[in-house]
Protein backbone atom coordinates (compact mmCIF):
# COMPACT_ATOMS: atom_id res chain seq x y z
CA UNK A 1 0.00 0.00 0.00
CA UNK A 2 1.30 3.50 -0.78
CA UNK A 3 2.35 5.57 2.21
CA UNK A 4 -0.19 8.14 3.39
CA UNK A 5 0.62 11.63 2.15
CA UNK A 6 1.87 13.95 4.93
CA UNK A 7 -0.66 16.32 6.39
CA UNK A 8 -0.50 19.85 5.06
CA UNK A 9 -0.70 22.39 7.88
CA UNK A 10 -1.03 26.17 7.61
CA UNK A 11 -0.17 28.49 10.51
CA UNK A 12 -2.17 31.64 9.79
CA UNK A 13 -0.50 34.70 11.32
CA UNK A 14 -1.95 38.17 11.78
CA UNK A 15 -0.85 41.60 13.03
CA UNK A 16 -0.29 40.82 16.72
CA UNK A 17 2.93 39.19 17.93
CA UNK A 18 1.41 37.66 21.06
CA UNK A 19 -1.36 35.99 19.07
CA UNK A 20 1.08 34.77 16.43
CA UNK A 21 3.33 33.22 19.07
CA UNK A 22 0.40 31.10 20.24
CA UNK A 23 -0.24 29.83 16.71
CA UNK A 24 3.45 29.03 16.23
CA UNK A 25 3.66 27.39 19.66
CA UNK A 26 0.92 24.93 18.74
CA UNK A 27 2.25 24.35 15.21
CA UNK A 28 5.73 23.59 16.56
CA UNK A 29 4.35 21.32 19.28
CA UNK A 30 2.67 19.11 16.65
CA UNK A 31 6.08 17.93 15.48
CA UNK A 32 4.91 18.02 11.84
CA UNK A 33 5.99 20.25 8.94
CA UNK A 34 3.88 23.38 8.58
CA UNK A 35 3.69 26.45 6.37
CA UNK A 36 3.49 29.98 7.74
CA UNK A 37 0.97 32.25 6.03
CA UNK A 38 1.30 35.88 7.15
CA UNK A 39 -2.07 37.41 6.30
CA UNK A 40 -2.77 41.08 5.76
CA UNK A 41 -6.25 42.54 5.81
CA UNK A 42 -8.13 45.48 4.29
CA UNK A 43 -10.83 47.77 5.66
CA UNK A 44 -13.46 45.00 5.55
CA UNK A 45 -11.71 43.47 8.56
CA UNK A 46 -13.65 45.87 10.78
CA UNK A 47 -16.84 43.88 10.27
CA UNK A 48 -17.54 41.09 12.72
CA UNK A 49 -17.10 37.50 11.47
CA UNK A 50 -20.82 36.89 11.84
CA UNK A 51 -21.50 39.67 9.31
CA UNK A 52 -18.73 38.75 6.87
CA UNK A 53 -19.48 35.03 6.78
CA UNK A 54 -17.23 32.61 4.87
CA UNK A 55 -15.32 34.94 2.56
CA UNK A 56 -11.90 36.25 1.55
CA UNK A 57 -13.33 39.76 1.15
CA UNK A 58 -11.34 41.17 4.09
CA UNK A 59 -7.98 39.82 2.85
CA UNK A 60 -5.49 42.05 1.05
CA UNK A 61 -4.88 40.97 -2.54
CA UNK A 62 -1.39 39.61 -1.89
CA UNK A 63 -2.66 37.47 0.95
CA UNK A 64 -5.39 36.01 -1.24
CA UNK A 65 -2.71 34.87 -3.65
CA UNK A 66 -0.73 33.32 -0.79
CA UNK A 67 -3.56 30.94 0.13
CA UNK A 68 -4.56 30.07 -3.43
CA UNK A 69 -4.07 26.56 -4.80
CA UNK A 70 -4.21 23.27 -2.92
CA UNK A 71 -6.00 23.50 0.40
CA UNK A 72 -4.43 22.34 3.67
CA UNK A 73 -5.56 19.52 5.93
CA UNK A 74 -5.39 21.84 8.94
CA UNK A 75 -5.39 25.55 9.67
CA UNK A 76 -4.26 27.01 13.00
CA UNK A 77 -5.56 30.55 13.39
CA UNK A 78 -6.08 33.29 15.94
CA UNK A 79 -7.84 36.65 16.07
CA UNK A 80 -11.34 37.34 14.77
CA UNK A 81 -9.94 38.74 11.49
CA UNK A 82 -8.92 35.24 10.42
CA UNK A 83 -12.33 33.68 11.03
CA UNK A 84 -14.03 34.53 7.68
CA UNK A 85 -10.92 33.30 5.85
CA UNK A 86 -10.84 30.00 7.74
CA UNK A 87 -14.55 29.49 7.15
CA UNK A 88 -14.06 30.13 3.42
CA UNK A 89 -11.25 27.55 3.28
CA UNK A 90 -13.39 24.99 5.08
CA UNK A 91 -16.26 25.58 2.69
CA UNK A 92 -14.03 25.30 -0.37
CA UNK A 93 -12.64 22.01 0.93
CA UNK A 94 -16.06 20.56 1.68
CA UNK A 95 -14.98 20.04 5.26
CA UNK A 96 -11.66 18.33 4.52
CA UNK A 97 -9.72 21.29 5.97
CA UNK A 98 -9.80 21.07 9.74
CA UNK A 99 -9.83 24.35 11.65
CA UNK A 100 -8.23 24.97 15.04
CA UNK A 101 -8.64 28.47 16.48
CA UNK A 102 -6.59 29.76 19.43
CA UNK A 103 -8.42 32.45 21.39
CA UNK A 104 -11.88 33.91 20.83
CA UNK A 105 -13.24 33.62 17.28
CA UNK A 106 -16.46 35.56 18.04
CA UNK A 107 -18.35 32.79 16.28
CA UNK A 108 -19.89 29.56 17.55
CA UNK A 109 -17.31 26.86 18.40
CA UNK A 110 -19.44 24.51 16.29
CA UNK A 111 -18.01 26.23 13.21
CA UNK A 112 -14.52 24.95 14.09
CA UNK A 113 -13.03 21.57 14.84
CA UNK A 114 -11.37 22.92 17.97
CA UNK A 115 -11.30 26.26 19.81
CA UNK A 116 -8.58 26.82 22.44
CA UNK A 117 -9.43 29.84 24.66
CA UNK A 118 -7.84 31.27 27.78
CA UNK A 119 -10.11 32.05 30.78
CA UNK A 120 -10.92 35.67 29.98
CA UNK A 121 -12.98 34.93 26.86
CA UNK A 122 -16.81 34.60 27.01
CA UNK A 123 -16.99 31.34 25.05
CA UNK A 124 -19.85 28.93 25.88
CA UNK A 125 -19.15 25.34 26.83
CA UNK A 126 -19.01 23.06 23.79
CA UNK A 127 -17.52 19.73 22.79
CA UNK A 128 -15.14 21.61 20.47
CA UNK A 129 -13.80 23.91 23.22
CA UNK A 130 -10.56 23.08 25.06
CA UNK A 131 -9.96 25.66 27.78
CA UNK A 132 -6.41 26.37 28.94
CA UNK A 133 -5.38 28.37 32.05
CA UNK A 134 -2.84 30.62 30.29
CA UNK A 135 -1.64 31.36 26.78
CA UNK A 136 0.43 28.95 24.68
CA UNK A 137 4.12 29.85 24.51
CA UNK A 138 6.89 28.75 22.18
CA UNK A 139 9.54 26.37 23.52
CA UNK A 140 12.35 28.24 21.76
CA UNK A 141 11.47 31.38 23.73
CA UNK A 142 12.40 29.53 26.94
CA UNK A 143 15.98 28.69 26.01
CA UNK A 144 19.04 29.78 27.99
CA UNK A 145 20.51 33.27 27.80
CA UNK A 146 22.13 33.77 24.38
CA UNK A 147 25.90 34.31 24.51
CA UNK A 148 25.59 37.76 22.96
CA UNK A 149 23.43 38.96 25.88
CA UNK A 150 25.44 37.36 28.68
CA UNK A 151 28.05 40.17 29.09
CA UNK A 152 25.33 42.80 29.38
CA UNK A 153 23.37 40.84 31.96
CA UNK A 154 26.52 40.09 33.96
CA UNK A 155 26.50 43.73 35.08
CA UNK A 156 23.20 43.11 36.91
CA UNK A 157 23.80 40.79 39.87
CA UNK A 158 21.41 38.09 41.05
CA UNK A 159 18.79 37.93 42.25
CA UNK A 160 17.49 39.75 39.18
CA UNK A 161 14.00 41.17 39.48
CA UNK A 162 12.40 41.66 36.05
CA UNK A 163 9.46 44.07 35.68
CA UNK A 164 7.52 43.69 32.39
CA UNK A 165 5.15 46.49 31.37
CA UNK A 166 2.12 46.13 29.14
CA UNK A 167 -0.38 48.84 28.32
CA UNK A 168 -4.01 49.94 28.49
CA UNK A 169 -6.88 47.74 27.29
CA UNK A 170 -10.56 48.41 26.62
CA UNK A 171 -11.57 48.15 30.28
CA UNK A 172 -8.26 48.73 32.08
CA UNK A 173 -5.62 51.43 32.23
CA UNK A 174 -1.92 51.27 33.09
CA UNK A 175 -1.36 54.15 35.49
CA UNK A 176 2.13 55.62 35.76
CA UNK A 177 1.70 56.02 39.52
CA UNK A 178 1.09 52.29 39.99
CA UNK A 179 4.14 51.41 37.90
CA UNK A 180 6.31 53.88 39.84
CA UNK A 181 5.12 52.35 43.13
CA UNK A 182 5.91 48.84 41.91
CA UNK A 183 9.33 49.93 40.71
CA UNK A 184 10.09 51.63 44.05
CA UNK A 185 9.14 48.43 45.87
CA UNK A 186 11.54 46.36 43.74
CA UNK A 187 14.37 48.90 44.05
CA UNK A 188 13.98 48.96 47.83
CA UNK A 189 14.13 45.15 47.93
CA UNK A 190 17.28 45.12 45.79
CA UNK A 191 18.94 47.80 47.93
CA UNK A 192 18.22 45.96 51.18
CA UNK A 193 18.53 42.32 50.10
CA UNK A 194 20.93 42.56 47.14
CA UNK A 195 20.47 41.94 43.46
CA UNK A 196 19.25 44.18 40.67
CA UNK A 197 16.16 45.38 38.81
CA UNK A 198 15.51 45.26 35.06
CA UNK A 199 12.46 46.87 33.46
CA UNK A 200 11.20 46.33 29.92
CA UNK A 201 8.17 47.78 28.18
CA UNK A 202 6.19 46.64 25.18
CA UNK A 203 4.85 48.37 22.05
CA UNK A 204 1.64 49.04 24.04
CA UNK A 205 3.34 50.77 26.96
CA UNK A 206 2.39 54.48 27.08
CA UNK A 207 5.24 56.99 26.77
CA UNK A 208 4.12 58.58 30.04
CA UNK A 209 4.66 55.29 31.87
CA UNK A 210 8.14 54.86 30.39
CA UNK A 211 9.04 58.43 31.39
CA UNK A 212 7.92 57.66 34.92
CA UNK A 213 10.16 54.59 35.00
CA UNK A 214 13.17 56.61 33.86
CA UNK A 215 12.51 59.16 36.58
CA UNK A 216 12.09 56.40 39.15
CA UNK A 217 15.50 54.95 38.27
CA UNK A 218 17.32 58.23 38.96
CA UNK A 219 19.37 57.80 42.07
CA UNK A 220 18.56 54.09 42.42
CA UNK A 221 20.56 52.45 45.22
CA UNK A 222 20.85 49.14 43.35
CA UNK A 223 21.88 48.23 39.79
CA UNK A 224 18.83 48.91 37.60
CA UNK A 225 17.96 49.72 34.00
CA UNK A 226 15.07 50.31 31.61
CA UNK A 227 15.82 47.97 28.70
CA UNK A 228 14.83 49.08 25.16
CA UNK A 229 11.69 47.32 23.91
CA UNK A 230 13.54 45.53 21.11
CA UNK A 231 16.68 44.95 23.19
CA UNK A 232 19.46 44.22 23.60
CA UNK A 233 19.22 42.12 25.62
CA UNK A 234 16.40 40.23 23.97
CA UNK A 235 13.09 39.57 25.68
CA UNK A 236 13.74 35.78 25.90
CA UNK A 237 17.15 36.53 27.41
CA UNK A 238 15.57 38.71 30.08
CA UNK A 239 13.10 35.96 30.97
CA UNK A 240 15.89 33.40 31.14
CA UNK A 241 18.16 35.61 33.27
CA UNK A 242 15.50 36.74 35.75
CA UNK A 243 15.15 35.13 39.16
CA UNK A 244 11.72 36.65 39.82
CA UNK A 245 9.35 38.14 37.23
CA UNK A 246 6.72 40.81 37.74
CA UNK A 247 4.16 41.61 35.02
CA UNK A 248 1.51 44.29 34.80
CA UNK A 249 -1.80 42.43 34.92
CA UNK A 250 -3.11 43.70 31.58
CA UNK A 251 -1.15 41.26 29.40
CA UNK A 252 -2.20 37.60 29.26
CA UNK A 253 0.58 36.82 26.78
CA UNK A 254 3.40 38.32 28.88
CA UNK A 255 2.06 36.85 32.11
CA UNK A 256 2.01 33.48 30.36
CA UNK A 257 5.59 33.96 29.15
CA UNK A 258 6.57 34.53 32.77
CA UNK A 259 4.60 31.59 34.15
CA UNK A 260 6.15 29.00 31.84
CA UNK A 261 9.64 29.84 33.08
CA UNK A 262 8.68 28.13 36.33
CA UNK A 263 10.06 31.08 38.31
CA UNK A 264 8.14 33.07 40.93
CA UNK A 265 5.74 35.48 39.21
CA UNK A 266 3.91 38.48 40.63
CA UNK A 267 1.14 40.45 38.93
CA UNK A 268 1.23 44.24 39.26
CA UNK A 269 -2.35 45.53 39.72
CA UNK A 270 -3.95 47.80 37.14
CA UNK A 271 -6.92 50.13 37.39
CA UNK A 272 -10.25 49.97 35.55
CA UNK A 273 -10.82 52.71 33.01
CA UNK A 274 -13.93 54.87 33.25
CA UNK A 275 -15.54 52.65 30.62
CA UNK A 276 -14.41 49.57 32.52
CA UNK A 277 -15.89 50.82 35.79
CA UNK A 278 -19.25 51.46 34.14
CA UNK A 279 -19.35 48.20 32.18
CA UNK A 280 -18.24 46.02 35.09
CA UNK A 281 -20.78 47.65 37.40
CA UNK A 282 -23.62 46.96 34.97
CA UNK A 283 -22.42 43.49 33.97
CA UNK A 284 -21.88 42.33 37.53
CA UNK A 285 -25.35 43.49 38.48
CA UNK A 286 -27.20 42.04 35.49
CA UNK A 287 -25.07 38.96 34.78
CA UNK A 288 -23.20 38.10 37.99
CA UNK A 289 -20.40 35.58 37.58
CA UNK A 290 -20.35 35.84 33.77
CA UNK A 291 -17.62 37.25 31.55
CA UNK A 292 -17.89 40.60 29.83
CA UNK A 293 -17.56 40.85 26.05
CA UNK A 294 -15.04 40.73 24.37
CA UNK A 295 -12.87 39.57 27.31
CA UNK A 296 -12.80 39.81 31.07
CA UNK A 297 -9.29 39.80 32.53
CA UNK A 298 -10.62 39.19 36.03
CA UNK A 299 -11.29 35.56 35.07
CA UNK A 300 -7.71 35.09 33.85
CA UNK A 301 -6.33 36.46 37.10
CA UNK A 302 -8.62 34.19 39.11
CA UNK A 303 -7.59 31.10 37.12
CA UNK A 304 -3.86 31.54 37.58
CA UNK A 305 -4.27 32.48 41.23
CA UNK A 306 -6.37 29.36 41.83
CA UNK A 307 -3.72 27.25 40.07
CA UNK A 308 -0.97 28.81 42.17
CA UNK A 309 0.85 29.95 39.01
CA UNK A 310 1.31 33.59 40.02
CA UNK A 311 1.11 35.79 43.07
CA UNK A 312 1.34 39.47 43.86
CA UNK A 313 4.00 42.15 43.86
CA UNK A 314 4.63 41.51 47.55
CA UNK A 315 4.36 37.71 47.35
CA UNK A 316 5.30 36.28 43.94
CA UNK A 317 4.53 32.59 43.46
CA UNK A 318 5.65 29.68 41.28
CA UNK A 319 3.46 26.66 40.62
CA UNK A 320 3.56 23.38 38.73
CA UNK A 321 3.42 24.48 35.08
CA UNK A 322 1.43 22.17 32.79
CA UNK A 323 2.75 21.34 29.30
CA UNK A 324 -0.07 23.18 27.58
CA UNK A 325 1.24 23.19 24.01
CA UNK A 326 2.02 19.47 24.12
CA UNK A 327 -1.39 18.67 25.60
CA UNK A 328 -3.25 20.70 22.98
CA UNK A 329 -1.08 19.19 20.24
CA UNK A 330 -2.13 15.69 21.30
CA UNK A 331 -5.78 16.72 20.94
CA UNK A 332 -5.08 18.11 17.47
CA UNK A 333 -3.24 14.95 16.36
CA UNK A 334 -6.25 12.86 17.42
CA UNK A 335 -8.45 15.25 15.48
CA UNK A 336 -6.39 14.74 12.31
CA UNK A 337 -6.71 10.97 12.70
CA UNK A 338 -10.53 11.06 12.74
CA UNK A 339 -12.61 10.64 9.57
CA UNK A 340 -13.60 13.90 7.90
CA UNK A 341 -17.20 15.00 8.36
CA UNK A 342 -18.12 16.66 5.05
CA UNK A 343 -19.88 20.00 5.02
CA UNK A 344 -21.99 21.35 2.22
CA UNK A 345 -19.93 23.40 -0.25
CA UNK A 346 -21.01 26.70 -1.70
Amino acid sequence: MPAEAPKRIWALLGPHRGDNNQVLALAEALGLPFEVKSLRYNAWRRLQPRLLGATLLSLARGSRAEIAGDLPDLTISTGHRSVPVVQALRRRSGGRTRAVHVGYPRLSPARFDLVVPTPEYPIPDHANVLRIPFALTRARAREAVPGADAPFLAAFPAPRRLLILGGPTLYWTLDSRDVRAALAHLLDAAASDGGSVLVVGSPRTPAEVLRGVRQGLVGARAPAMLVPVEGPPSYPALLAAADTIFVTADSVAMASDAIVTGKPVGLVPIRPSLLGQACMSVADRLRPGRRMYPRDLRFFWAAIEQSGLAGSLEEPRAGAVPALAANVAQRVIRLLEQPVQPIQAG
